[in-house]
């Protein structure tokens, strides 16, 4: 929650160099400056990515099957991650997906590590991102320790 305040905070006080211009110009300056310059990032067709985190949740979209048993899946879309296997309904579980880079808690968190907490309910369970490429993710499930690898599929 103290994360998303100061993230609310930063986007409000910062403001993009010409709008910090056009706070400080008198309106005979304004009528001068030409707004017939297109907008550089209204012309750029992908998302702005701003940190770490939103990398690394765009790398998790999709559908990953694991290594060691090719019938148990994750299915990543936004915000949701479903766990699952393959002809066993009752196997699927429905998730929030959270990454951050510290645990939850107050638990001890290493500062070179992301974190993904699966949230249903009362229940959550963390695993620490250990390698996520486009094609390969290798989770570290805490506390045991036990690592999972997925694959993805395309």
């Amino acid at each position: 929650m103290r994360y998303l305040i100061v993230l609310m905070l930063l986007i409000v006080s910062c403001k993009p160099s010409t709008e910090k211009k056009a706070d400080v110009m008198s309106a005979e300056e304004t009528e001068s400056v030409s707004t017939s310059e297109p907008d550089s990032l209204s012309q750029q067709n992908e998302p702005v990515l701003e940190s770490a985190a939103d990398k690394k949740r765009a790398l998790l979209q999709g559908t990953w099957y694991s290594t060691e048993d090719p019938k148990s899946y994750l299915k990543v879309k936004d915000d949701q991650l479903i766990m699952g296997y393959e002809g066993i309904e009752s196997a699927t579980k429905n998730y929030a997906l959270n990454l951050a880079d510290q645990l939850p808690d107050d638990q001890p968190s290493n500062p070179d590590t992301q974190y993904l907490i699966l949230k249903q309910g009362e229940e959550t369970m963390t695993y620490a991102i250990d390698n996520l490429t486009e094609d390969s993710l290798k989770l570290l499930f805490l506390p045991r320790g036990n690592f999972l690898s997925f694959s993805k599929t395309k």
